[in-house]
């Protein structure tokens, strides 16, 4: 199978402990590369947190690789000191994801606060500006379908045209597709041409429907979204790329769970 097996470093994995022992990010690469997964989605805060030097050395330890880097700030903020640190963050965001190896960095931070086909068309813009800067650095940028600004397929493929020749690229996520009632497999589908990434979240019951569009995952093979189906659809088109779960607020024995899911998912 041509599907990667990756891990989105939140939810429940956020904590610094494993059964209750602190560990640093060279013990806990390692566990998840023992467990089987092949790849991991690292956070901008992380680097804060750990410091670049210390996750290339759990990567290079491992054998993990670094599947996609994750860059915060809202591209839709009008005050100009906002803007500046926007900006910032993607500079600092791009040089971290180089040290690390990934080959695309993810904005977010603005999806869940704007809505509207004019503050659409202003994201956009501001994309194509961000997605060429990633580009000049040999990585793509790639957004997801999330809150009430891009929350549809279409809404998707209307970014993708509209940022023209800029480079971006999309990773949709399973399980916000679920919370508005979209056919997950067809929207998939409809992402595939322009897909460089994928969430695999899958959406806890008590998320459908929220009117803010912010789904709580499940364990994956426990919620509501029909991941079994989006990894057939992926195999049979013969995309390759990394699904990175996104574990939700789970313990330990769900992370496990989780990932043994998705091993058996993607053929591991």
């Amino acid at each position: 199978m041509s599907v990667t097996p990756g891990i989105m470093w939140g939810g429940a994995l956020s904590r610094p402990t494993w059964r209750g022992r602190e560990v640093v990010p060279v013990e806990f690469f390692a566990m998840l590369r023992a467990m089987g997964v092949e790849a991991i989605d690292i956070f901008a805060r992380h680097v804060d947190q750990y410091g670049v030097g210390a996750l290339r050395e759990g990567l290079d330890r491992s054998g993990l690789r670094c599947g996609c880097f994750y860059i915060h700030g809202d591209l839709l903020a009008q005050n100009e000191k906002q803007r500046r640190e926007v900006d910032l963050a993607f500079e600092h965001g791009i040089e971290s994801a180089l040290a690390l190896g990934a080959p695309l960095c993810f904005t977010h931070g603005s999806q869940h606060t704007r809505a509207g086909e004019e503050a659409r068309a202003a994201y956009i813009e501001r994309l194509r500006e961000k997605a060429a800067l990633v580009a000049d650095a040999g990585m793509a940028l790639v957004i997801e379908n999330a809150g009430l600004l891009v929350n549809t397929p279409e809404h998707m493929v209307e970014v993708i045209e509209g940022a023209g020749d800029a480079g971006l690229r999309l990773c949709p996520d399973t399980g916000n597709f679920s919370v508005w009632g979209i056919h997950e497999v067809g929207a998939i589908r409809r992402c595939l041409p322009s897909m460089a990434h994928i969430h695999l979240k899958d959406l806890s019951p008590d998320s459908v429907g929220d009117e803010a569009g912010r789904g709580v995952p499940e364990v994956l093979g426990r919620g509501v979204t029909p991941i079994a189906e989006v990894i057939a659809l992926l195999d049979a088109e013969g995309w390759t790329g990394v699904a990175a779960w996104e574990p939700g607020p789970t313990d330990e024995d769900g992370i496990e769970a989780g990932v043994a899911e998705l091993l058996r998912l993607t053929g591991r």
